[in-house]
């Protein structure tokens, strides 16, 4: 399992020193995604303890929104008249990441059904 958080992690830090050097306006993580993605379409493999770990994460994925919540729920009265207009924005947000997974979800596995014709 810490083979498969190394494997991750890796990425990742490769991610952040890529936007670190080049000033890029895109988060290192999201970088580093595209690094992975990148390497699998190539045919590279991050193996089985990578593959175990990226399940129990994407498998708890909900808990990361518990913090947001709590944060907002927290500093509702700091926020004021400003309240409706932060819960509209994370409402369509989270619309939007949802739908934009769904995409990506179902166009990546039309792609996987039409290679392994």
């Amino acid at each position: 399992m810490i083979e498969g958080f190394m494997v991750l992690l890796l990425f990742q830090l490769s991610g952040e020193a890529i936007v670190h050097v080049t000033h890029l306006p895109i988060p290192g993580p999201v970088v580093g995604l595209l690094l992975l993605l990148v390497w699998a379409r190539l045919g590279g493999a991050i193996g089985a303890p990578s593959t175990v770990v990226a399940r129990g994460l994407l498998g708890n994925l909900g808990l990361m929104f518990v913090p947001v919540a709590a944060g907002i729920m927290f500093q509702l009265r700091s926020l004021g008249g400003a309240a409706w207009h932060v819960l509209w924005i994370v409402i369509a947000t989270t619309t939007f990441t949802l739908v934009v997974t769904a995409s990506v979800f179902v166009l990546l596995s039309r792609l996987s059904k039409r290679d392994r014709s």
